[in-house]
């Protein structure tokens, strides 16, 4: 990229922004999901009833949207996408150490989650990635 585009984006901050779009559709198709299935009284049941359904389904699709502009945030350069990015991921890696302790079936699918928002941190917050977000150009110094 020219420099009159700004700084090269490194290859990891596009990984992470690809990765959180896919997460985001996910959650966007999950809350609809959800949506469909509040006339079903056994799936209802599970959350609580239909109203808590419609809760979770909505809180879904809202954190599905986040998630996408902060993706987009973070494809651009935009140093707040990449705190907002850095929180959901230490929220993230909380809430995997918390279910696999709490639900120790869980522990292997929560060993990989953590292991994934650990590779995200250090992708969010490696030397080029600094740069990147400072607008420097790749090798520039960060102080």
């Amino acid at each position: 990229m020219s420099d009159q585009f700004g700084p090269k984006r490194p290859l990891g901050v596009t990984i992470v922004a690809a990765l959180a779009i896919v997460s985001g559709v996910f959650d966007i198709i999950g809350g609809i999901v959800l949506l469909t299935m509040q006339s079903d009284a056994t799936a209802a049941e599970r959350f609580g009833g239909a109203g808590l359904l419609i809760v979770v389904a909505v809180m879904s699709i809202v954190l599905g949207a986040i998630v996408l502009v902060v993706a987009w945030g973070l494809l651009r350069g935009d140093a707040v996408s990449r705190i907002a990015a850095t929180v959901l991921q230490v929220i993230s890696l909380a809430g995997s150490i918390w279910s696999g302790i709490a639900a120790p079936a869980t522990l292997s699918t929560e060993i990989l989650s953590s292991l994934l928002a650990i590779a995200i941190l250090f992708l969010l917050w490696s030397g080029e990635a600094t740069r990147y977000f400072r607008g420097l150009a790749p090798g520039e110094p960060t102080s």
